[in-house]
């Protein structure tokens, strides 16, 4: 076989990449357990598929193992290949034309044909003295055959050594300058012009596996070996799976996406005549010599089987509304090719008892009764455009104008929209409209006033009915405007309103538009005001009629100074208040939000007292008494009081803008109370306290005491002297208590017993 360049080998060796690579993912293999001879097989891949399998280093392993292949087998390589080529070499193309760019030969295979053996006569000629005479020799020849594919040239060898003597001996004249050649061989690759060379016939051959027009066969591991091809064994087919999108120049994304796509034949499945039981499908013959055609229809989750030659089929008794899914394979040689599909829906059947139920002025709920069979979703039309999906058996339409006429209908429908039932329609009015902004003004004990705006759509007239809490009625009229006094109310009572739209005749009535108000309360009576320094406190009596609340307001000089609402108790306390200030009171009665009259009346905070009253400065003739001027007031007159309770002395001093004073003569070592009070407008505030002693001028004085006693020891009992001396100080706390300075102390001498 002729070298190849390294130029050469890796332009093949790209070559097999691009082609095999995609080549792998685009074929199918099949793996025929009938044993059959080459030529057997070959014809039935070619009638049931594309071929007998051409063998690349990507698809060798994979069909090995996933066949699982355990024996012999033909593919489509063949010494002698039949296909159009003019090629005479050996193995060089596949059996369906392909160039022969891999080979997975088993070790010792291809086998190729041994050489054949000749003997020649070899004439040489000699001069002697004398005569002349002509010596021949046998040379054994070697032909060798060097045309077979993957062969090498062969190489020459001596004969075995059962050959050293030829079989024919020709004598020679002696020739005593000539040189004898008779025990020697001479080894030629062809055999001399001149020669006369005879085949050996009977020279045994090492040919025993040879075959003339051998074909291959892969072992269960994948390697190559030449068999007969009148031997039967099994067989593997491809075939070519096209691809649904355009070659482009990225190899490995057309090959990643060709991957897998077992797709063999494509075609179409029409749908025509539909009806809610029955329909035709007709479809696309299959490629080929198509025995029948199987119809496989799955219908929730179970499937049926039909079978037909032709190329159209008609199904009947089918149920209404349900998804079909038929898939239509055409059989070749017994097997399935990759079917035509479609899914389809028969025809849903027409809702039943469509009604109108819970009518409002802005929607309307639809009721109905599933039909018979299967149905996905209901479409509801209203005025025949506008629609709605549903998945059960009711819905709300909303959106809608008050009082207005409306034509609605239903549908029954299949997921994907494909087909309709018959329509189902009715038609309804919606309420009137619930008039809005409804209010009552001018409230009086016996009357209010109600307004109200009116809603949109058609209105006739409305109806106003007044109920007290007892549910009796108060009024009930009908009117055409939006505005109307309601009288004839008790005072000071809860009313319940109602206002009803009317359209259609009073019987079409809307939805009531409902206020609760009251007619006003009476006034109060027995406003009394009681204050301090800093606080007012209100108090009051309810008069006739009936009050759920009270308002209070707080005025000083025209202005409101703070307003309690929401009071349950006929009591309300101001704190915080400026003293010395005229204060007004103005009480509300209220039914709800309705207030009755005011009733006022007014009165003045007392002063306030001061404050951080302490005396500073002590001595034992005097004391200094300081304090602090109270909130809110900046000039204020105090009234001060000293006072001595062991003395019985007491006095009074009026001070004007001060907040100290020193108090002179008093008497040492005695506690002095004071008391601090501001006046204004002849009023005082409540008092500030505090209290000191003054430095006590110390004095002893001393009292013996003679213990004596009739019962011996008696004096000298600690216990007893300790009781003596607690009586003693006992009367001493009755007498003095700390209006003044003292201390009791004891020194006790020897007893004398007597």
């Amino acid at each position: 076989m002729r070298k190849l360049s390294l130029k050469h080998q890796v332009c093949i060796f790209i070559s097999w990449v691009l082609v095999f690579k995609c080549s792998a993912g685009e074929r199918d293999y099949f793996y025929e357990t009938t044993n059959l001879t080459w030529e057997e097989a070959r014809n039935h891949c070619q009638v049931c598929f594309k071929d007998l399998v051409t063998l690349t280093p990507e698809n060798i392993q994979t069909i090995a193992r996933e066949h699982n292949i355990t024996s012999d087998c033909w593919v489509g390589l063949r010494k002698n290949s039949n296909s159009t080529s003019n090629s005479t070499m050996p193995w060089s193309r596949w059996a369906n034309g392909d160039h022969l760019l891999f080979q997975n030969w088993y070790p010792g295979w291809p086998v190729f044909k041994s050489p054949e053996r000749y003997f020649c006569i070899q004439q040489e000629t000699t001069t002697p003295t004398t005569t002349s005479t002509t010596d021949t020799m046998v040379t054994p020849h070697t032909e060798t055959d060097t045309t077979e594919f993957g062969g090498s040239t062969s190489e020459y060898s001596t004969l075995p050594t059962d050959y050293s003597t030829s079989p024919t001996q020709y004598s020679t004249s002696p020739n005593q300058n000539s040189t004898s050649t008779n025990d020697s061989w001479v080894i030629n690759s062809q055999p001399p012009v001149e020669s006369k060379c005879v085949p050996v016939l009977d020279v045994p051959r090492a040919d025993t596996n040879y075959i003339e027009d051998s074909c291959v066969a892969m072992l269960s591991f994948g390697a190559w070996v030449e068999k007969n091809c009148l031997e039967v064994l099994p067989f593997i087919c491809y075939e070519d799976v096209p691809h649904r999108q355009l070659f482009t120049n990225n190899i490995y994304q057309h090959c990643t996406q060709a991957k897998g796509d077992k797709d063999r034949f494509f075609g179409h499945v029409n749908l025509t005549n539909r009806t809610s039981q029955s329909t035709v499908l007709t479809w696309q013959p299959g490629p080929g010599i198509i025995s029948h055609y199987r119809i496989e229809v799955s219908v929730d989750k179970q499937v049926t089987n039909k079978q037909t030659d032709n190329l159209t089929y008609e199904f009947d008794s089918l149920t209404p509304g349900t998804r079909h899914s038929v898939k239509v394979f055409p059989v070749k040689c017994g097997r399935d090719l990759n079917p035509q599909e479609i899914v389809f829906y028969t025809t849903p059947n027409k809702v039943v008892n469509l009604t109108a139920i819970n009518v409002t002025e802005n929607s309307i709920c639809l009721s109905w009764i599933k039909p018979a069979g299967n149905v996905d979703f209901y479409l509801i039309k209203v005025q025949g455009d506008k629609w709605h999906r549903s998945k059960v058996e009711h819905q709300e339409v909303n959106m809608l104008t008050p009082g207005t006429r409306y034509t609605f209908t239903v549908l029954s429908g299949v997921e994907d929209n494909s087909t309709w039932s018959e329509e189902f329609s009715i038609s309804k009015y919606t309420k009137p409209g619930k008039v809005s902004n409804l209010r009552v003004f001018n409230n009086s004990k016996d009357s209010l006033v109600l307004n109200w705006m009116a809603p949109e759509g058609r209105v006739t007239g409305y109806r106003v009915k007044a109920m007290s809490q007892s549910n009796s009625s108060l009024f009930d009229e009908e009117v055409n405007k939006t505005e109307v006094v309601v009288g004839r109310l008790p005072a000071g009572t809860e009313i319940t309103l109602t206002v009803a739209a009317l359209a259609g005749g009073s019987s079409l009535e809307g939805d009531k538009e409902t206020v609760v108000n009251y007619t006003s309360p009476g006034p109060i009576s027995d406003l009394v005001l009681v204050t301090t320094y800093d606080s007012l406190n209100a108090t009051w009596t309810l008069s006739d009629g009936n009050a759920s609340s009270y308002t209070v307001e707080l005025q000083l000089d025209g202005q409101t100074q703070d307003t309690k609402s929401e009071i349950k108790e006929p009591t309300v306390r101001f704190n915080n208040l400026k003293n010395s200030a005229n204060y007004t009171v103005v009480v509300y009665a209220f039914v709800a939000d309705i207030k009755g009259p005011p009733v006022t009346s007014s009165k003045f905070t007392k002063p306030s007292p001061p404050t951080n009253v302490t005396v500073v400065d002590i001595k034992k003739n005097n004391l200094t008494l300081k304090w602090t001027a109270p909130v809110n007031t900046s000039a204020a007159t105090y009234s001060v009081t000293i006072n001595s309770s062991f003395w019985e002395y007491s006095s009074s001093y009026t001070l004007d803008n001060k907040t100290s004073h020193t108090f002179y003569g008093l008497k040492s070592g005695t506690k002095y109370s004071f008391e601090v009070k501001t006046v204004a407008d002849g009023d005082f505030s409540s008092p500030e306290t505090a209290s000191a002693y003054t430095v006590a001028e110390k004095r002893e004085i001393s009292l013996s005491m003679l213990c004596s006693s009739a019962e011996a020891l008696l004096c000298d009992n600690s216990t007893t002297r300790n009781d003596v001396f607690d009586q003693l100080k006992a009367h001493f706390n009755k007498l003095l208590k700390n209006d003044i300075f003292w201390e009791l102390t004891k020194q006790e001498s020897e007893n004398i017993n007597t």
